[in-house]
């Protein structure tokens, strides 16, 4: 499968502006990366028209988000691993417990923890905040012997932490057949055996009616908002929500939803803005 690969340069203040294209990116269904004020996001070739793109371009301009010199390339598969050694991933570690590494790392590092992520084109390497923060909570709730869903698997970080800390049973969901086969490259890659993959939507969740203990999904406002609906409907009662891919500003919307589905709110974690919020049933 061919990839559309779009690279942006943000404007002044980087930082912020940065953090407002990718959220702006991922709402439109792309992936990306940012180094410095350079923002490279792709889409799978048949998901995105160039009009679409160039619409979505020309109001990150008018925003002045970012400036109005880009570029749009058609790019065929490559060795995600490789770019992802040479540009951005590195290892990390997670609430002094989990350390995040790639099979080609070579590091000194040692925790409690230890998980092996070749990304690909699949990107949850734990290094953006909404990852890390999910990680901080799977390491802090009660999770052992309880069921998992983690909707939006990515590389599959998150899921095989909770089996690592000795969950019984956890499914992923992901709607992008690319993570879908990373995520699974890498439950291998970590000897995890009761990790169960679906490639589809929270339309799969029909199959799983008050299965789970903990749900996780790190998506973004838009998805949230939509399917959290569904997500109650596959939790048992008690039991426990972590949300996360959204900025501080939409907790107001996100609790608001959550309240009208019998959850309640119990704190957050911000980084940049970032949220990571917990929620229960009972």
């Amino acid at each position: 499968m061919n990839y559309i690969e779009i690279t942006l340069t943000a404007c002044e203040p980087v930082d912020q502006n940065v953090e407002i294209i990718s959220a702006y990116l991922s709402e439109f269904g792309f992936e990306g990366v940012a180094e410095d004020e350079i923002v490279k996001a792709y889409v799978a070739e048949n998901e995105k028209t160039d009009e679409e793109i160039k619409v979505l371009i020309d109001e990150l301009i008018e925003k002045k988000l970012c400036f109005d010199a880009y570029s749009i390339d058609i790019i065929k598969p490559k060795n995600w691993n490789e770019e992802w050694e040479k540009n951005y991933f590195q290892p990390i570690v997670i609430g002094e417990q989990c350390l995040i590494k790639s099979s080609f790392h070579k590091t000194d590092l040692k925790a409690k923890y230890e998980i092996i992520i070749d990304p690909k084109m699949s990107f949850g390497t734990g290094h953006h905040e909404t990852t890390s923060m999910m990680a901080e909570y799977i390491l802090e709730i009660d999770i052992k012997d309880k069921t998992v869903m983690d909707m939006g698997t990515g590389t599959g970080i998150l899921g095989i932490l909770a089996s690592m800390i000795g969950c019984t049973k956890i499914v992923g969901i992901d709607n992008d057949s690319w993570c879908y086969e990373n995520a699974e490259e890498n439950i291998e890659k970590n000897n995890i055996n009761n990790f169960e993959m679906i490639l589809g939507d929270a339309g799969m969740l029909k199959s799983y009616p008050n299965t789970f203990d903990v749900f996780i999904a790190n998506i973004n406002r838009h998805i949230l908002l939509a399917d959290i609906k569904y997500y109650v409907k596959s939790m048992k009662n008690p039991s426990v929500l972590l949300l996360s891919g959204f900025y501080l500003e939409d907790l107001v919307d996100i609790e608001a939803e959550c309240v009208k589905h019998g959850l309640k709110f119990i704190d957050k974690k911000i980084k940049k803005n970032w949220v990571c919020a917990k929620f229960e049933l009972s």
